[in-house]
């Protein structure tokens, strides 16, 4: 129960966190009312790093964004929700680079029907220095495109010299982004690389396509063989500075070359345009890893994100591979169908329970086969995940007696806790509460009986 205990000590930080955040902004509201112009956008960018850094004190390229944003659209706006990042845009040796902004939502709380999308676009060099900003408006399932993004997008004081670098993106309606990288202008070919949702506040299983201390990326596939190349890009998003550890695979998963190790600052990004230079005639996987640099200060991890483009050396051909989080390496694979009971001193029942995993991910059902439980529905939907190797399983979405309009609504409450898996065994404590005032803690024993889809008989 400690990593449970630490898990709920944890979420209780981060909600306190968030009401001294709003108290301080609500002591401030007359204040922040006559401010509350475009540069209202960059204060969510603020808050987002003031929890990250657990301080409120803004990082210069944060303020640089700010003073810029200020100047660049007076219109009040209430401030950002969504935020996408694109790893990698270039305009070196005649290329180009157009990017998409789409808004795919038809209804918002505060704009009401088809909302117009206010979008923020930074650009940071590798140093992790701003360079360029640019405001634009997008209509509620429409999309606005920005060709060769480095010339129209406007340099910010001391900016306007990079070549290379990668995009924040901020609105706040939601909307999708996508970057368009063109290598050779006689031809037009272009690779299309996605963009990439922010993920701080996921809970862990749930997070993609950034890796942390904790987590690697991994690069599916890169090629140096033949007329084919490979550039890698890593983008540090973070709050501190990380060490990147490149691992060079092959196609069997052996290590070939460890590169060596590269530090990268907040903010910063690594690029390295041919990143299997040094194991020529190879193909393969890469794991990049990330070491944080400032241990002692929690606040100041760091987060990557990463992708690779394959090119081709004789011709304008490429395409995006974007990484991909890895979950920690002792995490089992525990998919599949299990059965056993729950017990407790107002349950006692059989059970079978279909998991479905994606990394640390769990999701399926829970159904109740016989005996006691303090229920009407006898089937759930269930979430989880895995942290640290122990398992958490939680009814999410069911009402007791919802179904009939005359009938009792109760709101409940299960949790199953599994501190490890034994072969495959899987033990632990339950947590049951609902509106009558019932509680009840028990435990459970699962073991796997089968696949999620077994074979055709």
């Amino acid at each position: 129960m400690q990593t449970l205990e630490r898990t709920i000590w944890c979420l209780s930080a981060v909600l306190l966190l968030s009401l001294a955040s709003w108290a301080q902004d609500r002591g401030a509201g007359r204040e922040a009312a006559a401010r509350r112009t475009a540069g209202g956008r960059a204060a969510m960018q603020d808050r987002v790093r003031a929890i990250r850094l657990n301080q409120s004190s803004l990082a210069p390229s944060l303020l640089k964004l700010r003073r810029h944003l200020q100047q660049a659209n007076q219109e009040s706006f209430e401030g950002d929700n969504y935020i996408s990042l694109i790893p990698l845009v270039t305009n070196e040796n005649g290329s180009r680079t157009n990017v998409g902004l789409n808004n795919f939502s038809r209804f918002s709380v505060r704009k009401g029907e088809d909302p117009e999308a206010s979008v923020a676009v930074g650009l940071y060099d590798p140093s992790g220095e701003l360079d360029r900003t640019g405001v634009y408006d997008v209509r509620s399932n429409g999309m606005h495109q920005i060709d060769d993004v480095f010339s129209k997008l406007d340099p910010v004081d001391g900016g306007g010299a990079a070549t290379t670098g990668w995009l924040l993106i901020l609105s706040d309606t939601p909307v999708t982004a996508w970057a368009s990288v063109i290598l050779d202008r006689v031809s037009n070919d272009p690779a299309m690389e996605l963009a990439i949702a922010d993920q701080i506040f996921k809970p862990a299983a749930y997070v993609e396509s950034q890796g942390t201390p904790s987590n690697p990326l991994l690069i599916q596939s890169s090629a140096g063989v033949g007329s084919f190349k490979s550039r890698l890009a890593v983008v540090n998003i973070g709050n501190g500075a990380g060490r990147l550890q490149i691992k060079l695979l092959n196609v069997a998963g052996d290590l070939q070359e460890s590169l060596p190790p590269v530090d990268v600052r907040a903010n910063g990004m690594f690029v390295n345009n041919d990143i299997r230079s040094t194991v020529p005639g190879t193909f393969g996987p890469i794991v990049v890893e990330v070491e944080d640099l400032n241990p002692t200060q929690g606040h100041l991890e760091p987060r990557i994100v990463a992708t690779s483009l394959v090119e081709s050396t004789t011709g304008p051909f490429a395409g995006f591979f974007p990484a991909f989080a890895l979950p920690q390496p002792d995490n089992p694979a525990m998919a599949g169908v299990w059965e056993g009971e729950v017990t407790g001193e107002i349950m006692n029942a059989q059970v079978q329970v279909t998991l479905h995993q994606e990394r640390d991910m769990l999701y399926g059902t829970l159904g109740i086969l016989s005996g006691s439980f303090p229920t009407t529905d006898r089937d759930f939907l269930v979430i989880g995940e895995v942290v640290n190797g122990s398992f958490f399983l939680e009814i999410r979405d069911r009402f007791d007696d919802c179904f009939e309009e005359d009938d009792p609504c109760t709101f409940i409450g299960y949790r199953m806790f599994a501190p490890s898996i034994s072969g495959d065994t899987m033990d632990g404590d339950t947590i049951y509460f609902d509106e009558s005032d019932q509680f009840d803690k028990g435990n459970f024993s699962l073991t796997r009986i089968g696949a999620v889809y077994p074979p055709d008989e």
